[in-house]
């Protein structure tokens, strides 16, 4: 049966980038909601104790970060301060919904986004923002079918499967398809959480042999930036995340918003400028007589 499903998505998700060639045009967001308010709009899904998360604009900042941004003028940041229990982690959901399986992501599914890691005061020279999609298998007879996959960029630098360094006050881009982009796991069927370590140099593909095809029709529920817990000192800029599955077609651009000038406030100005011409005229008069 779960053969016959995969097949079933194979042709249908086969059709569907047949008709669509591009991704979507990017999606402005302005900031983060405190909790969900609305599918695919990005909110604070994991916020612990120093861990912020804000939308910034880098004009007049200089440098690689605004030279080479992805999208100007406009990025999202993340910090964390000096203590092992913080973190900052923002979130798309669909209440109720989903972005897809697993097996429509690896017949041309992607996940990508820019990152630029701050050299400034960083105390995990490893560290810097992850992009992640969690997992929902309603169609499983093991226990605990939810988990996440987590793309952290020190596993994806290098060879496969080693932790190298990752480049400070440079903008990269990080991928995930169905082949490419080492994963680890927060658990998953029985299998324990693997607390960020990537040294298996696991692609989605190859954690499908591990578990079998009973992962192929597990929904996708959610995707998130973020940087977790005992990665200190950590300042992250991101921006341009895509997100491509079947039907499924998503850009973000994360610039902050511009807050409105009061209706009245223009017309207050030309008050005041009115007042003050008839002020200058007076006293003209007065001179003058």
């Amino acid at each position: 049966m779960k053969t016959i499903k995969f097949i079933v998505g194979f042709v249908a998700i086969c059709t569907t980038l047949t008709a669509t060639n591009a991704l979507a045009t990017a999606v402005q967001v302005g900031g983060f909601d405190a909790t969900y308010t609305a599918d695919d709009t990005w909110f604070k899904s994991d916020m612990r104790a120093g861990g912020t998360a804000e939308i910034v604009d880098l004009t007049g900042l200089g440098g690689n970060l605004e030279t080479n941004q992805p999208l100007p003028t406009g990025v999202a940041k993340l910090t964390t301060g000096a203590s092992n229990s913080d973190k900052a982690e923002v979130s798309i959901i669909r209440d109720g919904g989903h972005y897809g399986t697993i097996g429509d992501f690896l017949t041309g599914g992607m996940l990508s986004y820019d990152y630029h890691k701050q050299g400034a005061g960083d105390l995990n020279p490893s560290a810097t923002a992850a992009i992640k999609f969690t997992v929902l298998d309603l169609n499983t007879t093991q226990s605990d079918g939810y988990t996440t996959f987590v793309f952290e960029p020190t596993w994806n630098l290098g060879t496969p499967g080693t932790s190298v360094v990752t480049p400070t006050d440079t903008w990269t881009q990080g991928t995930v398809t169905g082949s490419a982009g080492i994963l680890w796991h927060t658990g998953l069927y029985g299998a324990g959480n693997l607390a960020g370590n990537g040294s298996n140099g696991n692609t989605l593909s190859d954690w499908v042999g591990v578990f079998g095809d009973d992962l192929l029709d597990a929904f996708i529920v959610g995707i998130s930036v973020g940087v977790g817990t005992y990665n200190q000192g950590q300042t992250a800029f991101f921006d341009n995340v895509k997100y491509l599955n079947g039907a499924v077609d998503l850009a973000y651009d994360f610039q902050p918003s511009v807050v409105p000038l009061p209706a009245a406030l223009p017309l207050y100005g030309a008050g005041l400028a009115v007042m003050g011409l008839v002020g200058l005229r007076k006293r003209k008069a007065k001179v003058a007589a």
